[in-house]
């Protein structure tokens, strides 16, 4: 059907063939019209002669006849002839024409598959390198993300120990001054001094504690396990509790069901703490009064619900597509890295199969975690 060169066999042929076939059907249609119209002047003749009577020999007449239908064949066979040699050299150089056209169509339509396979072979080549660089620059910037996530939780661990130790060093600044006072005025025994020793070394425990609560809160998961949620969501709360009180914040628990759900138990509690001390921070920055976190845990069939819900007013709606994003914060540059709702993000999709989301109510944003549990 094609031929080398890879032109269409019978775009050319066709068109030949069948103006060969007409003209020979028009030739042969035309000398069985011819013969018919002589029958019918031959038997026009007979007719003439029966009636008129005529002198002339009717054998005469049709010898004549038969030589101008001759003579007329002879002529119409000459004009075909011209006829369709005329259009076998039309249709030759018309087949040559296009013979042409097509090479030079299909060359550069090789030339231009050509180009585009030495483009292609030559982006396979170098493709393996830019994948590799690809992935080199995406682990570097993976590690960077988790540097800075690092620094932002040390910075918010120091914050809460702080929060924490602030108390218990008032507390100890309130022994050793009552110590010193009664020691001053000569009333101090050895009573006196042994309960001071009892209080400053129950303060100190609490802070030895407090360090160890944070050293392990931080201690990465090695292995998933079965983890009860409100136990883990206490856990962040205890860290936390200071400083929500220190910024006069309220924090609510609303347990309608509590379950068990498998992952890790000291990422849930970081994310959990993530989500409440955002809270406090937009509503420290929004400056509102009565300032209110909610922590909820509900379920709803096989799915654990977690909502951590603030009164701060919300989050702009060009900011809930984006608020997930790494390095994205509507926080002050002092107060935020923007790391650490993606990290809470990828903690519970990527490490626990859940998801995490945000939205707006009347009152405030309200941060949902959905889990199988």
């Amino acid at each position: 059907m094609f031929n080398k060169e890879g032109i269409p066999f019978f775009t050319i042929m066709i068109p030949f063939l069948s103006i060969i076939f007409v003209t020979f059907f028009a030739t042969s249609y035309y000398l069985k019209l011819s013969n018919e119209n002589f029958e019918v002047d031959l038997k026009e003749y007979k007719i003439n002669y029966v009636l008129k009577r005529n002198d002339i020999s009717l054998n005469k007449i049709i010898e004549e006849k038969k030589k101008e239908h001759i003579l007329r064949q002879n002529k119409y066979k000459d004009f075909m002839i011209v006829l369709t040699s005329s259009i076998i050299i039309f249709i030759a150089l018309f087949s040559y024409l296009m013979t042409s056209i097509i090479n030079d169509v299909i060359k550069k339509y090789k030339l231009q598959v050509k180009n585009e396979e030495i483009k292609l072979q030559t982006l396979n080549k170098t493709l393996a390198s830019k994948v590799e660089i690809g992935i080199k620059e995406a682990k570097k910037k993976d590690k960077a993300i988790l540097e800075q996530s690092k620094l932002a939780r040390m910075g918010v661990m120091i914050s809460m120990i702080a929060h924490q130790w602030r108390q218990p060093l008032t507390e100890l600044s309130g022994i050793l001054m009552e110590l010193e006072t009664a020691t001053r005025f000569k009333k101090v025994n050895d009573e006196h001094i042994l309960n001071s020793i009892e209080k400053s070394d129950k303060t100190i425990e609490f802070m030895s504690n407090t360090i160890d609560d944070f050293r392990n809160f931080y201690k990465p998961d090695k292995k998933k396990e079965n983890f009860n949620i409100l136990q883990s969501c206490q856990k962040a709360v205890n860290l936390i509790n200071a400083s929500l009180a220190d910024s006069l914040v309220e924090l609510s628990i609303n347990v309608k069901k509590d379950k068990n759900i498998y992952g890790y138990p000291r990422e849930f509690s970081q994310v959990i703490l993530n989500l409440i001390s955002n809270a406090k921070d937009i509503l420290e920055e929004k400056s509102i009064k009565n300032p209110k976190i909610e922590l909820s845990i509900s379920s709803k069939g096989m799915l654990s619900i977690i909502k951590v819900k603030d009164n701060a007013g919300g989050i702009k709606e060009e900011n809930l597509d984006l608020i997930f994003d790494p390095y994205f914060s509507t926080k002050d540059s002092t107060k935020g890295t923007g790391l650490g709702l993606y990290i809470s993000k990828l903690i519970i999709e990527r490490n626990m199969g859940g998801e995490l989301s945000v939205y707006n109510d009347k009152d405030g944003a309200v941060f949902q975690i959905v889990i199988l549990g």
